[in-house]
């Protein structure tokens, strides 16, 4: 019974020691808490609804302009793959809760706080509950900007804060130069990022305590800071423009390793650095034939596959057919199948064989070259046809039917009016299923118009209909976000069917603008009327691009809307969350990500480790940056880490 006893008594006590030492970070193995980070905000989001995350939009009559910085961290979070919320201080309060998860623990493994402490009142500026979750709950802290001037948020960063300055661009003061070296600076020491012209740069007057690293100085004042408040908890500070983000890669360079640093580790998506998409626009889209500014006739297959198919197949590339599956037939004066309208001849002379173009069509998904997505939803028009001043179904084409007004379909600009919800998201669920059973496959990608109300607000019916990006957009049912960053998203060209059509002596074809111009006589006598963009039936169009990276909108939606998550297991074990619907790109396709490890967090592994994907274990060699593949298919997959 002693012998027992003592067994106990010691193992309780290797117990506590245990747990002494996770809580104070001096454990063997990395503590690993969410992989999630916390946005924290004061008035920067133009939606009172906390859905869009766009440039601007109208409310009541007045227009709200959305600040940059806000977006510009959302577009870097979101691209790279970082999982986050929101907590807008407008709205919101600083609870203790708001930190943590249903079962009172962390939730967070970093906050970056950007809310200016000037328009916080009461308990929105409640610093303590920020100081509570960094100190009692172990969430790292990065700051941006010169919103640190609150002294509870100074003091959790190390500075001696003083004041804020304006600084005239181009100034020789006006230059963040790195000056130390640290595992956040590793390759930047030295290099000077300077303000620009009209550049949103506020400095930061203070000084950093002993127990600070000052990294970079704007001037004489350090503007990038690190603070280990524990082995596993990190503060850091990046001054600079509110826009810098945005101009500069080497500011967002800092950003990454600063969360890398901060959580431990890091997993992001990095395949869109030289991304590049292709887009044709409006094939099956009955304005061709009844437009008087946007007139041409339908494209055969034999041109489709000469000038388009064949040459992607070659290069093995892949282009984006925005179709529009709703044809609106002013014979039936209703909304048909495109592909089934018989053979014939417009009122301007050029034949319409809608039904060569779907073999064309037909032909390059068959071969894997076309992507067919949605364009302007379903038919590329208004959704109201009758009312006045209409009907269009029987105006004459040099009347009411040449307003191009008509020819849109997110917004009724005919009658400068949001379409009535019910009905945007009809055309959202019909556009949808009318690709499906015209060509068996499920758009992802749609035309959305930022809201102009919390009424009308097309992102959020284009989720709700089952859409998941749109050029410059992720369009999900957390949040609707445009994209402020355009180095970071996949560089897009558009062009139309037009662009294919050869090129006559009966056309006219310049800009929209110039176009509007026309005399409507001109316009009536020609074959040919609209806007070339480039020259199809030449190589130049796919030898110039050759060296990108061509993918399509499936891809680009299936790295948006991966969900990853972490599991504690005495390594790292991450989770791929690939949603059957929204990342079926990877069912077929392998994935790829890049981990970054920290310098503790490394140490804490060792540089050999069992790696497996799936449950397939091997011996890997670690270092601080690797890329991970993850093979075809969907579901959850796994990627786990252990010491050898």
């Amino acid at each position: 019974m002693r012998t027992k006893l003592i067994v106990v008594i010691s193992l309780t006590l290797l117990l506590v020691v245990a747990i002494s030492d996770a809580i104070a970070g001096n454990s063997s193995q990395p503590i690993l808490r969410p992989y999630r980070v916390l946005v924290v905000i004061g008035n920067q989001w133009n939606d009172p609804g906390s859905y869009r995350i766009d440039e601007q939009t109208q409310l009541g009559g007045r227009r709200f302009e959305s600040n940059k910085d806000f977006r510009d961290v959302i577009t870097m979070l979101k691209i790279w793959g970082i999982p986050f919320d929101i907590l807008r201080l407008d709205q919101q309060r600083l609870q203790i809760n708001r930190f943590l998860n249903g079962t009172a623990e962390p939730n967070y493994s970093c906050l970056i706080w950007m809310a200016n402490p000037d328009c916080l009142e009461e308990f929105s500026a409640n610093y303590e509950t920020v100081r509570r979750a960094v100190e009692e709950y172990g969430i790292s802290l990065i700051a941006l900007f010169d919103h640190v001037a609150a002294p509870e948020l100074s003091d959790i960063l190390g500075i001696e804060y003083q004041s804020v300055s304006d600084q005239t661009s181009g100034s020789i003061n006006a230059a963040l130069k790195i000056s130390r070296e640290h595992f956040i600076t590793a390759g930047a020491v030295g290099k000077v990022v300077n303000a620009e012209a009209q550049s949103e740069l506020r400095i930061v007057r203070c000084a950093a305590r002993p127990e600070t690293i000052a990294l970079g100085t704007i001037g004489k004042y350090p503007q990038l800071v690190v603070r280990d408040i524990s082995e596993e908890t990190k503060a850091v500070w990046i001054g600079g423009g509110r826009d810098w983000f945005g101009k500069f890669p080497e500011m967002r360079q800092l950003f990454r390793k600063a969360m890398v640093y901060s959580i431990g580790y890091g997993l992001f998506n990095d395949n869109f650095e030289n991304a590049f998409i292709f887009i044709m626009d409006d094939m099956g889209a009955s304005e061709h034939a009844y437009s008087l500014r946007w007139h041409y006739p339908t494209s055969s297959k034999e041109d489709i596959v000469k000038y388009l198919v064949e040459p992607l197949e070659k290069y093995g590339f892949v282009m984006v057919q925005n179709v529009t599956p709703g044809y609106a037939n002013p014979v039936t004066r209703m909304v048909e199948n495109p592909w089934a309208i018989d053979k014939f001849t417009d009122p301007f002379g050029n034949v319409q064989d809608y039904g060569s173009t779907k073999e064309g069509l037909d032909e390059g998904l068959r071969r894997g070259v076309f992507e067919i997505q949605a364009h302007r939803v379903w038919t590329h028009m208004t959704w109201d046809l009758e009312s006045p001043p209409g009907p269009w179904w029987d105006a004459p084409i040099d009347g009411e039917r040449a307003h191009s007004d008509w020819y849109q379909e997110t917004y009724d600009e005919r009658r400068n009016r949001p379409v009535p919800s019910n009905d945007m998201l009809f055309l959202y669920k019909v556009g949808r299923n009318a690709i499906e059973r015209q060509f068996g496959v499920t758009p992802l990608a749609v035309t959305i118009r930022p809201g102009t109300s919390l009424e009308h607000d097309n992102g959020r019916l284009a989720a709700i209909a089952g859409y998941g990006v749109g050029r410059w957009h992720y369009i999900g049912t957390d949040y609707n976000i445009q994209f402020s960053i355009p180095k970071m998203y996949p560089e897009l060209f558009s062009c139309h069917d037009l662009d294919l059509v050869k090129k006559t002596n009966s056309e006219i074809t310049s800009s929209i603008k110039n176009l509007s111009q026309t005399p409507t006589a001109a316009m009536l006598s020609a074959k040919v009327v609209g806007e070339r963009r480039i020259d199809l039936r030449k190589m130049d169009w796919i030898e110039s691009n050759k060296n990108k990276l061509w993918i399509g909108f499936n891809e680009y939606c299936a790295y948006l809307h991966t969900r990853i998550e972490v599991i504690p297991n005495g390594g790292l074990k991450m989770l791929f969350n690939y949603d059957p619907h929204y990342c079926r790109h990877f069912a077929g396709k392998p994935s790829k990500w890049t981990l970054e490890l920290s310098e503790r967090y490394l140490k804490k592994l060792g540089t050999k480790v069992s790696f497996s994907l799936d449950g397939k274990m091997e011996l890997r060699s670690l270092s601080e940056r690797q890329s991970i593949t993850i093979p075809p298919g969907i579901g959850a997959r796994s990627m786990q880490l252990l010491p050898d």
